[in-house]
């Protein structure tokens, strides 16, 4: 006599196998997109690691002559340095106090450049920014022979700083008399307007912005053309002047590119040695000239005091850090950002 199973028992059964089958159709699905998975982080890490064969040069780079450097001078700021440059005792905070007249010495000479450079730096950013934006405006305008204009205002992109100075040198020049009539309208008593106190810091000034002035024409220029024209051209329908539109379309729209000059600049004016190292030579009458940049190389290169002069240096970046970030959260507020 034949027994048949019992019916749960062959629910059970059933159950079984089609808990079986799911698991197998599971895993045939799982498993070639797990192998896709993996097959794009392996390319994607060979991409990463091309990319780091292309940047190698440039980070070697970068490690050997900028970041290494830059912590050495952190490292030589605390200390007194031989004449060879080798470290001979621990000297502490003792140079930074020294530069911030924290010491009780009563020497101000070093923050008295620090403000000399914050000056020189109000003269320059400023007016660099106002003469690009007023000949990129006239280089918008759409006249026969425009792009000759254009080509003249880039010029002095091509002039390294050094020989800008030394053309500026002969144009300052009691020999060459071209700016006299400048000397005999102030009533001064030298014969250059780089010999007085009064007059060389901005005689310096006025060079520096004469050489930023091609690099700051490209970039305000770029800008204005990235305005779009239908803007101004919706503006004219509805009545707006040219100074309206200037106004309230062109300056908010060009905030970003004039965010990124007042930054360049700065850190650019600060940094500021060639022009006075060539126009002068020295501290200049008065120490007027004497900028932050200056007093950096008197230390090392006349002095020979290594130490001081990293600290020096640690100091200066510090203060474009910290001034960078400053102008970025107070100006980046106002920035329209398209």
């Amino acid at each position: 006599m034949s027994i048949k199973p019992d019916t749960h028992e062959r629910a059970r059964v059933n159950k079984q196998a089609l808990s079986k089958n799911t698991a197998l159709a599971s895993d045939s699905v799982l498993l070639p997109n797990a192998a896709r998975v993996a097959a794009k982080k392996k390319q994607q890490w060979k991409e990463l690691g091309r990319a780091l064969l292309y940047m190698a040069p440039a980070i070697l780079f970068l490690i050997a002559f900028t970041y290494i450097p830059f912590l050495r001078s952190i490292w030589l700021s605390f200390f007194v340095t031989t004449p060879q440059g080798a470290t001979a005792r621990f000297n502490g905070i003792n140079y930074y106090t020294r530069i911030f007249n924290l010491d009780g010495s009563g020497r101000t000479e070093y923050l008295k450049s620090i403000g000399t450079t914050v000056y020189f730096s109000i003269l320059v950013v400023p007016l660099g920014i106002v003469f690009a934006l007023a000949l990129a405006l006239f280089a918008t305008i759409k006249v026969r022979a425009i792009a000759f204009f254009r080509t003249l205002f880039t010029s002095s992109i091509a002039i390294s700083v050094a020989s800008a100075s030394v053309i500026w040198a002969l144009i300052y020049s009691p020999a060459t008399k071209a700016t006299q009539w400048i000397i005999e309208l102030l009533h001064l008593n030298s014969g250059s307007l780089l010999q007085n106190s009064s007059t060389a810091l901005f005689a310096v000034a006025f060079m520096t912005t004469w050489t930023a002035l091609g690099f700051n024409f490209i970039v305000t220029l770029s800008g204005l053309q990235a305005i779009p024209e239908d803007i101004y051209e919706s503006a004219q329908i509805d009545g707006a002047t040219a100074w309206t539109s200037f106004r309230f379309i062109t300056i908010p729209l060009l905030t970003p590119t004039l965010l990124f000059l007042i930054l360049i600049n700065t850190i650019q004016s600060f940094q500021a040695f060639t022009q006075f190292n060539v126009l002068i030579g020295n501290e200049g009458p008065d120490n007027a000239t004497n900028v932050f940049v200056y007093s950096i190389f008197t230390a090392f290169w006349k002095d020979n005091r290594y130490g001081f002069a990293s600290a020096m240096s640690v100091v200066l970046f510090l203060i474009l850090l910290v001034l960078t970030f400053i102008q970025f959260r107070l100006l980046d507020r106002r920035v329209h950002y398209q």
